[in-house]
This record gives structure tokens, C-alpha cells and sequence, in this order.
């Protein structure tokens, strides 16, 4: 069951709002109604309101994910460097396996540590649809966890290339789930294949099919794992056949060419990164080249099967170092790592209006972090203290959309706590499907 909204008046907290219209320093924050109702110096206390003494915090918009496949977060632990484990075989072999229980608690198990970590909206992508029950698990996985994001509505796991993804599924789906029944918090979106996964007649029907629709759409960019000696990921071409534009975020362009960036930006074409995941299999993200042209470029987790964890802030630690270690430029710095991560997010999601940033009228999406904690010591500069050191052990407070999901470092909500005390239990009984279908022998 989701926590009731509060109505809070965060009195002395440090405010670092990611906003030009709203001062960076200490500050009163009036929450009401899951809205953030003013920002200000001795703000009275309302009737109906409880007080939190937020001295000695800092107060931040909650951290934005804006590419995640939270459907395999049971592959964590099963993935691994030994001969047959790696990402790809084990997902092969235990993806047909998934149940509906196993879609659900999957997603709750990885947003769940969301939470923990900050993390307030995520863009599931869903790369694994088998029915409509498992689509409807995601979503109320999604709902049940209290947080914002979209639901990216992709293939089945593994599908031919000449298999034609099935748009009525999803006409179906926006239909059962209702922007009320979503609460307003979670929209729809389309994972494609693209065409370097499929025909570009079927490519280029299917991304027809989404922008009839009106749906933002987001591809892999992952042509130079499946071509030897690619040097470019292809976006030139993407442009020329008129696929690119602002519906559109591409995720790991880590391949490319100086006229695939330059296509990118032309088209206004969104850019999502996952720093860990990238350098551990694909290469290093280009994420100066884009910053310098002018790309909306944002941070994601990708998924926890990888080896990779929802700790933005150590994530954006080891981008910020790998950039500037690859290119000697000091372009990406931790004020705009954080953006990536809060306000150039939301506008790569197209929530900006909602999220991202701190201001009167925005809904109520904040982390509180203890400024004493042993990350954030000795104190400094407070975007370099956060991204060079700070740690999401700092994090002592987590609300969304007015809830309280995280209090005293501690999950609010019962079924969360469930969902990681009985992770391991869910796994195991995956892996014994799947040796016992023949599909996983490790």
C-alpha cells in the first residue's frame, strides 16, 4: 500500500535547486498536497502541516533514471565473468523463464534500491513484453513503488528480426492503464529495435507505427557490437531516413562519429548514457563531444544485471573521471553530471514541466542528505562535494510525489523491504525453470 502524501514544511534545509529563478541556499520548502508550494526564508506554518527540522541537510530534486530494464533485475548475481555467465547468454537462457510474479517483484526488487539511492523517476524499458499480463506487472510495479517514469513499450526478448513488434498490445495497454489509473505519475512510451535489428522496411514501419501514435520513442544504439570494425553507430543514417528528431532518444551512442553527433544535434535528438554499463562492454560514452555540441544528454542505470548498481552519485563519480581521463577536457563537470541526472533528465523525458528541478508549482520529487555524514567531510563546494565524494549512504530521506518513501534511511512501505528480503528465493526458483526446460546447465 502506498504512504499517504504529507504535508511538510522542511524548515533550514540547504536548498540546491537546479533552477535559475530560485536561490541556491539555506531555505524553508512547503510541501502541500504533493506539490511544492513555496521556497523561502521563515515560512509560517500552515494548519494541517507537520514541521521537519531539516538543519544541517541538503535538500535536492530526486535523482531521474532515463533508461532502465528493470524486468531482468533477477539476473543480478547469475550474470557474471565465468565461460556461458556473461549478460547476454544468461539472458537468453533464463528470459523464457519469467513469470508474471517473477516481472513483478523484479521491478519492485530494482526500484526498491531506486529509493534507496535517490532515485525518485524511472524510464522502464521494456525489452521483454510476452503478454499483457506481464506489461500490466511492470506497470503496477511501477505504480505500487510510489515513484514517476515511463513505461517503454518494447519486443519480446530475442525476437527475429523479421518478427513485427505488436503495436495493438500496446493500444490495448493505454487503454486498461488511464493517466488517472497511473496516478499521473507514470506515461507510455516505445522501445524499437531499429535498423540495425531489423529490415528497414520493418524498421521504418514500426516507427511510423509510434509517432502515429504520438509516442516518444527509444532505440539501443548498438550497431558496432554486432559489426566488426564499425567505427560509427550510424546515426547519419538513422537521419536520412527521417527516423531522428525530439521523439527520439537514442541510448548507448558510445560509437559515435564526429557526423553521427552532428546528426544528433541537427535533429534534436535526445541522448541517454549508462556509464558503467558502457565502459564495462561497449566502450566509453562520448558525453564531452555531445556536451559540446549541444545534445540533451542524460544519465541511466540500464539495468543491475550488469555490473552496476542504482548509486547515481558513484556513478557519476566514475563518468566524471573516465571523461575527463579520455579527453583531458574538463567540459563534464559536476554541476552538469548532476543535471544529467535531474533537469536535463526530465527534459530528455519530457517531465520538466513536473520534475527535475525545485520550484513553487513543481510536484514534490526530493532527497534530503545528511551534510555531516562522512562522504560529505570536509565540507566544500557543495555539486563537487556530492559528485567527488558524496555517497547515497548520505541519503536520509526520499520523497516522491509528496510520499515519504524513505525515512531515517529506512524503506517506508512494507512490500519494498519485501522485495528485497526475497530476491534470492525468486531467483533460485528462476534458474531451476530453466535447467529444468534444458535452456541453463550453469
Amino acid at each position: 500500500m502506498l504512504p499517504e502524501r504529507s504535508n511538510l514544511l522542511l524548515r533550514n534545509a540547504y536548498v540546491l535547486p537546479f533552477d535559475p529563478d530560485i536561490p541556491e541556499r539555506e531555505s524553508d520548502v512547503l510541501i502541500r498536497d504533493g506539490v511544492i508550494e513555496d521556497i523561502d526564508h521563515g515560512i509560517d506554518v500552515p494548519d494541517g502541516v507537520d514541521v521537519v527540522d531539516a538543519t544541517g541537510s541538503l535538500l535536492l530534486p530526486g535523482f531521474i533514471d532515463t533508461h532502465w530494464h528493470l524486468w531482468n533485475s533477477l539476473l543480478r548475481g547469475t550474470v557474471g565473468d565465468a565461460p556461458g555467465r556473461d549478460y547476454f547468454s544468461v539472458k537468453r537462457g533464463l528470459a523464457p523463464h519469467f513469470n508474471v510474479d517473477d516481472f513483478y517483484w523484479s521491478a519492485r526488487f530494482a526500484l526498491a534500491e531506486a529509493v534507496q539511492n535517490g532515485i525518485t523517476t524511472i524510464h522502464n524499458w521494456d525489452h521483454n513484453v510476452v503478454d499483457a499480463d506481464d506489461v500490466d506487472a511492470n506497470l503496477q510495479a511501477q505504480l505500487d513503488a510510489g515513484l514517476r517514469g515511463r513505461f517503454s513499450y518494447g519486443p519480446r526478448d530475442s525476437s527475429p528480426a523479421n518478427e513485427e513488434m505488436v503495436f495493438s498490445g500496446l493500444d490495448a495497454a493505454r487503454e486498461r492503464w488511464s493517466t488517472s489509473r497511473l496516478d499521473d505519475r507514470i506515461h507510455f512510451g516505445v522501445a524499437l529495435r531499429g535498423p540495425y535489428r531489423t529490415s528497414t522496411e520493418l524498421s521504418g514501419s514500426e516507427w511510423q507505427e509510434a509517432r502515429e501514435r504520438g509516442m516518444p520513442i527509444t532505440m539501443h544504439c548498438d550497431r558496432c557490437m554486432r559489426e566488426a570494425d564499425c567505427q560509427s553507430c550510424g546515426l547519419t543514417r538513422l537521419e536520412q531516413e527521417g527516423l531522428l528528431g525530439s521523439d527520439v532518444q537514442i541510448v548507448h551512442a558510445v560509437h559515435a562519429s564526429p557526423e553521427d553527433i552532428e546528426a544528433i544535434a541537427r535533429t534534436g535528438t535526445k541522448i541517454s548514457v549508462s556509464p558503467l554499463s558502457e565502459m564495462r562492454t561497449m566502450g566509453f560514452p562520448r558525453i564531452t563531444e555531445f556536451l559540446e555540441a549541444d545534445v540533451l544528454t542524460s544519465v541511466s542505470i540500464d539495468t543491475l544485471a550488469m555490473p552496476a548498481n542504482a548509486d547515481i552519485l558513484s556513478t557519476l563519480r566514475s563518468l566524471v573521471s573516465a571523461e575527463h581521463a579520455r579527453t583531458g577536457r574538463a567540459t563534464l563537470t559536476p554541476r552538469i553530471a548532476l543535471e544529467m541526472a535531474t533537469i536535463r533528465a526530465a527534459r530528455d523525458l519530457g517531465i520538466d514541466h513536473i520534475t527535475g528541478s525545485l520550484r513553487p508549482g513543481k510536484r514534490a520529487d526530493l532527497i534530503l542528505l545528511d551534510r555531516a555524514h562522512t562522504s560529505m567531510l570536509p565540507s566544500g563546494d557543495v555539486t563537487e562535494s556530492l559528485v567527488y565524494h558524496g555517497t547515497s549512504a548520505a541519503i536520509h530521506t526520499v520523497i516522491c510525489d509528496g510520499r515519504i518513501l524513505l525515512r531515517d534511511r529506512a524503506l517506508v512501505q512494507e512490500s519494498a523491504q519485501h522485495a528485497i528480503d526475497s530476491v534470492n528465493q525468486r531467483r533460485d526458483a528462476l534458474v531451476d525453470r530453466a535447467r529444468a526446460a534444458g535452456t541453463w546447465s550453469k
